[in-house]
């Protein structure tokens, strides 16, 4: 299969690479030009624009950061919908809001393809590995469809939400729920430090216990103090909490809280860290 990967950050280029692998022809485009060299190495054709990516492509995934990049991407003037044949399916695995995909579906398919939501949770290692989850809203035909080239990157994690909407919707609920555990740690190691534990003691009881994912994937990064590279950034997690806490009905007053720790983190400079650097806790 022709697939087209719009957007090279790091998910996005672990989704190109992974479909290489598994055999599929592969073109892909990201705004910032210089990050396609090694995909290119193994086979990838980069292309100058979204429209010239998708043109004769069977599929086409997009993966940016939010609601505006996919808007620039999908329906800009070099966007998918400039390049792609009619009928084309489009698989936005990027996170935003479910009134944003909504939208952005209405757009999409007025123009004459079709486009399934597919965000995702799980980090590079995870596509890697084939263990990703991807959450589809849409058409469950055109989830069938994309299920051969998802299924590169997530071999037995894929779950059908329900209508456009419905996916992204899902994927902020588990996001709020990573973002309130990784602020608690936030809270936690700060907490050990004012009783005079060694950090190191508090990370280790911490990994063994509900903390497990965030405090055992983060130890390492907090004894290094290196949080680069990350595979969910502070500003990434910033954002999807903001969007959760704006749809809530009712109060969420552990999330919010959660919201003002991770803002308060990107605003302190550390928004391209890895949601680690939430375990440093608070400066004395």
């Amino acid at each position: 299969m022709r697939v087209a990967v719009c957007g090279l950050g790091r998910m996005g280029t672990a989704f190109a690479a992974v479909l290489l692998g598994a055999g599929h022809e592969v073109a892909v485009w990201n705004r910032t030009a210089g990050r396609a060299g090694d995909l290119v190495a193994r086979g990838a054709a980069e292309a100058p624009t979204a429209a010239a990516a998708a043109t004769g492509a069977d599929l086409v995934v997009v993966m940016v950061f939010d609601a505006s990049a996919s808007e620039r991407a999908l329906l800009g003037p070099d966007g998918v919908t400039a390049g792609a044949a009619p009928g084309t399916l489009v698989v936005n695995a990027s996170t935003v809001g479910p009134d944003e995909s909504v939208g952005l579906a209405a757009r999409v398919t007025a123009a004459g393809l079709r486009y399934l939501e597919a965000p995702v949770l799980g980090s590079v290692a995870s596509v890697h590995a084939g263990s990703l989850t991807v959450l589809t809203g849409g058409d469950e035909a055109d989830a069938a469809e994309a299920a051969p080239v998802l299924a590169a990157w997530s071999r037995a994690g894929r779950r059908h939400a329900g209508p456009v909407g419905a996916a992204t919707a899902l994927k902020l609920v588990a996001n709020l729920a990573l973002g309130v555990v990784a602020a608690g740690m936030h809270d936690a190691v700060s907490l050990g430090e004012d009783f005079g534990l060694p950090r190191e003691l508090v990370l280790d009881t911490l990994a063994l216990g509900a903390f497990e994912r965030v405090a055992g994937r983060g130890r390492e990064r907090l004894g290094a103090q290196d949080y680069t590279g990350a595979p969910f950034t502070l500003a990434a997690l910033a954002k999807d909490l903001r969007l959760a806490t704006s749809y809530a009905r009712r109060p969420l007053p552990v999330a919010s809280a959660a919201a003002t720790v991770a803002s308060a983190g990107v605003a302190a400079g550390d928004g391209d860290c890895d949601i680690a650097v939430l375990g440093r806790g608070t400066p004395r």
